[in-house]
């Protein structure tokens, strides 16, 4: 096969796997002499367009506010480029409320500022976000979203409103009107067909779900922009013909094609790029010329190396041959890449993935002059207190950018964490990281093994296959343990069989057993970060940051006033077989 041909290839399966759809709307202001409705789709590049989805907003200005037009086309507008502005890491949801927590804090705070009348920036608003093959649907007042699917059409969102009389209703839910937001959320599956429909009132409430089914089963089997446009046209001016006297606005979006993430495609994806061959010292790989074998192992190859347009030393990272059938494993190689080019924290290793024109499967990593974690405990046995905090508060400020992002690691271990010669800690490897957008998008292949290296992975992952921040953390207070001591925490596992059902068989081993001149707080604190069953951790790294920092003293006194049977259950039982054996030996020689 010719490196053109493998162009060819992997651009028309990305083509393929596209999601691909059209909009088409109409407002206008019908009866009334103004316009207060507004509505906006965006469709964003290719790469956004994988972890962010497109969408589609609706809103409609309250006309008992003075500014409810100018509401309502902020609200959409705002909407959209602000949601585009949030994270790629970030998951649909987390960053859909985080925009409209925003935009209402803004909206309602303007009641005081403008002239302190009730009610001068108020819209309801609707909207759908498209990603992969799932619809995600943001809802609050009375405009609407249907689906039309299989010649049905379904109603997914609900009113707010509160009927008063026979045909009047007041609004009991819009944006700006109260501090405490509540959006309805609604998740959807999305396929090639489908059709989404948002309306305002003036028109939804003017005619029938026949009719609309109708008008739907007029499209053609393929419709494009043009022909969505004209049939919402087509449908508010039938709803100023049935006597709609507000303002009438739909937005149609078709849904062309989703992705087919189907296990065989995501393989022929990544199988598509060549894993380069073993690489000596001398050699180039697209401009960059190998001058050193860092490491090389049955994962993972990696080379100090100089491009030969830039001045700066890098690190070649590239998958082994060993790993060549290996999809898992080589998705994991390309989600490294794809985190490290939107993380920047300079306590993790930067990561760009190769020349994009590449036929090579490779990325480029920061290099970093020093030594891994492991090396450094090695040199260190019995490293001071101090010298242990310094190391575990940078990997924290790390991890909370992690956190921040909706990223966890899932593989925090002391080979995945490196300091320089002058102490600078970088998080490194996170292959395995879990990424909030990428997971909901089912971007990744089953996984039926848990993620992460044998004594670090937290229980949770290995009773139950989920992963959180405070998985992280639990692997955090391993590492801890671990530089004070030379010991973990648990008895250590020998292999990946999983003995343990409940977290109650996990039984923490006090760190003054292998170095006794350890404060109690320490170990009070190292016990919590490590517990079995998450929910009896600390719940954020900050809480382990201050413990470290300032002798949580109060934990020590709670800790005295246990009784020996819940402070040390296992001397409790030595002490207890020790009686029962010294009266055991008394009876006998008597």
């Amino acid at each position: 096969m010719s490196v053109n041909e493998a162009k060819s290839i992997e651009k028309n399966q990305s083509v393929a796997a596209q999601l691909q759809l059209h909009f088409g709307g109409f407002s206008c202001a019908g009866r009334k002499p103004e316009n207060q409705d507004a509505f906006a789709a965006y469709v964003p590049k290719p790469s956004e367009l994988h972890s962010k989805g497109a969408v589609a907003a609706i809103a409609d200005g309250l006309s008992s506010a003075s500014k409810s037009a100018e509401a309502a086309q902020l609200a959409v507008t705002q909407f959209i480029e602000q949601y585009y502005s949030t994270p790629q890491t970030w998951s649909t949801r987390k960053s859909a409320a985080k925009v409209l927590t925003s935009l209402n804090q803004w909206l309602y705070s303007q009641t005081d500022s403008i002239s302190g009348q009730a009610q001068q920036w108020l819209t309801t608003f609707s909207a759908l976000i498209v990603k992969s093959s799932t619809g995600y649907l943001f809802h609050l007042g009375d405009t609407r979203i249907s689906a039309f699917k299989n010649k049905q059409l379904e109603v997914i969102t609900s009113d707010h409103n509160r009927k008063q009389g026979a045909s009047n209703a007041v609004l009991t839910r819009a944006l700006g009107a109260d501090s405490r937001l509540q959006v309805d959320v609604h998740q959807v599956d999305v396929q090639s067909g489908d059709i989404f429909l948002l309306t305002c009132d003036g028109v939804h409430d003017y005619l029938s779900a026949k009719y609309f089914k109708q008008q739907l089963s007029t499209l053609s089997s393929h419709p494009d922009n043009l022909e969505l446009e004209v049939l919402s046209k087509k449908i508010v001016e039938q709803a100023i013909d049935k006597g709609s006297d507000d303002n009438v606005s739909c937005l149609l979006v078709y849904i062309r094609s989703t992705p087919n993430r189907q296990t065989e495609e995501i393989e022929r994806n990544l199988l598509s790029r060549r894993i380069p061959p073993a690489l000596n010292v001398g050699m180039k790989l697209d401009g960059y010329k190998i001058g050193k074998i860092i490491h090389a192992s049955i994962r993972s190859h990696l080379y100090l190396a100089q491009h030969e347009d830039e001045s700066t030393p890098v690190v070649l990272k590239v998958p082994s041959q060993n790993f060549a059938d290996d999809t898992i494993y080589l998705q994991g190689f390309m989600r490294e890449a794809w985190v490290g080019e939107r993380i920047d924290h300079s306590n993790i290793m930067r990561v760009k993935s190769d020349q994009k024109d590449s036929r090579f499967l490779y990325h480029v990593c920061e290099y970093i002059e020093g030594q891994t974690l492991s090396e450094w405990m090695h040199d260190n046995p019995k490293p001071s207190i101090s010298e242990v905090r310094d190391i575990i508060s940078q990997v924290i400020a790390a991890l909370r950018k992690f956190k921040r992002l909706e990223l966890v690691h899932r593989d925090l271990k002391p080979d995945n964490i490196m300091i320089d010669k002058f102490g600078h800690v970088k998080l490194i490897d996170y292959g395995t990281a879990l990424v909030a957008a990428l997971d909901e998008n089912n971007d990744t292949l089953t996984e039926t093994v848990p993620q992460g290296s044998l004594n670090y992975i937290a229980p949770e992952t290995l009773l139950e296959l989920s992963a959180t921040n405070l998985s992280d953390l639990f692997s955090l207070g391993v590492i801890c343990y671990e530089m004070l001591s030379g010991e973990l925490p648990y008895k250590p596992m020998q292999n990946t069989t999983i003995t343990q059902t409940s977290y109650q068989q996990w039984h923490y081993r006090s760190i003054k057993q292998f170095r006794p001149e350890l404060p109690l707080w320490l170990d009070l604190s190292l016990q919590q970060c490590t517990q079995a069953d998450p929910k009896a951790r600390y719940q954020a790294f900050s809480e382990l940051e201050t413990d470290l920092k300032k002798p949580n003293l109060r934990a020590v006194e709670e800790y005295k006033k246990q009784p020996i049977l819940q402070r040390n259950p296992v001397v409790f039982w030595q002490g207890v077989s020790l009686i029962l054996f010294i009266a055991l030996v008394a009876s006998i020689s008597l």
